[in-house]
């Protein structure tokens, strides 16, 4: 954890993240608990219709405004950001920071930030480097940020995850547990997962189970389900919060992952940090940490045939699939509270 004198000098801005729905949300949720011993706190957006949105940016600008006008002790402005719409409304954040005479640390989530600063290299550009720290989540997008900003200064903060709580692991059945857990959208894959099973039931009925946790298209998923009669193999969670979180990773054999676009994803993180080996596409930061063949099996997004080779070897080598287990548990550590804390406090140092 921080010292207080550095969590004193940092102000935090952000979306809502009670209860965290999302992997930012997630990211910031673990900040407060786990890293800050007093975690201010500016929220920038959240969930509703566009006039209730874009009354919680308003209310977060007059707030941010307010406190650091009061509170002295603030040197400090770390804010949190995506892309697009995200990023836009930040820029307020980070250029009233400034005008405060505050220095800046941007932090750049998400893995749709090089499609977002293709629409508009220039302005993008230029906000970016009013920033006075930029951090990333993995050693390729700081690469990636170097090649077109070579002078500003980037660090690259792992995403954070708390050590596992592990439960009792009670398998009621002999058959391969696997969980997926994210935004039900296109863009993460699951309807592929879905065609795949569908497409391979005398390969995998009786023997393979998905469970899906997450919120988005949950009206097609379950219509989906019904249509393709996947009711025996596949299981709706609904939302999974802490508690569920910690049950359903107890419970599984791998995390499954076929998105399309990502940073480094806080689930797949997760899984790791209980031991579980990882079944994933290699977009964005996954491959640095998802190895193939040594901690999880890695196919590029869309390809149903090599996910479908994939879970027919899972059936075939659950010792494999253990080994891989333990080595995703050891690589976890520089995730871990501890780890974070120190690259924080560092970055923060800098900017005193």
């Amino acid at each position: 954890m921080l010292s207080k004198d550095i969590s004193d000098s940092v102000l935090t801005v952000g979306c809502a993240f009670h209860p965290p729905r999302g992997g930012v949300a997630q990211v910031l949720y673990n900040y407060e608990h786990y890293v800050f011993s007093d975690f201010k706190y500016i929220v920038n957006s959240g969930g509703g219709n566009k006039l209730h949105k874009l009354a919680i940016a308003i209310n977060g600008l007059r707030k941010m405004k307010h406190t650091l006008s009061v509170d002295k002790k603030i040197k400090i402005v770390h804010i949190h950001t995506a892309s697009y719409n995200d990023f836009w409304r930040s820029t307020y954040y980070l250029n009233l920071a400034k005008r405060c005479g505050k220095k800046v640390v941007l932090h750049i989530h998400g893995g749709g930030f090089k499609d977002f600063y293709a629409t508009n290299p220039t302005k993008i550009a230029r906000e970016l480097d009013k920033c006075d720290t930029l951090v990333v989540l993995s050693a390729s997008w700081k690469k990636w940020f170097e090649e077109i900003m070579p002078e500003k200064k980037i660090e690259v903060v792992e995403n954070i995850v708390p050590k596992p709580d592990k439960v009792d692991r009670e398998k009621a059945d002999n058959r391969l547990h696997l969980l997926f857990l994210g935004l039900i959208t296109q863009q993460k894959g699951i309807f592929d997962l879905l065609e795949v099973l569908a497409e391979n039931k005398a390969a995998f009925n009786g023997k393979l189970c998905l469970h899906i946790g997450g919120n988005g298209e949950v009206e097609k998923l379950k219509s989906l389900i019904e249509e393709k009669q996947l009711s025996g193999m596949v299981v709706f969670e609904g939302w999974a919060d802490e508690e569920k979180k910690r049950h359903l990773f107890s419970l599984i054999d791998a995390f499954i992952l076929p998105s399309y676009t990502e940073g480094v994803p806080i689930s797949i993180l997760e899984a790791m940090s209980y031991g579980l080996p990882i079944l994933s596409t290699k977009v964005g930061g996954i491959p640095e940490i998802v190895s193939d063949n040594e901690n999880g099996f890695l196919f590029d997004a869309g390809d149903k045939e090599a996910m479908r080779k994939i879970l027919i070897a899972g059936l075939e080598d659950s010792e494999k699939l253990s080994l891989m287990g333990k080595s995703a548990s050891n690589y976890i550590e520089n995730h871990f509270p501890d780890a974070v804390s120190a690259r924080l406090s560092s970055i923060y140092k800098q900017q005193k």
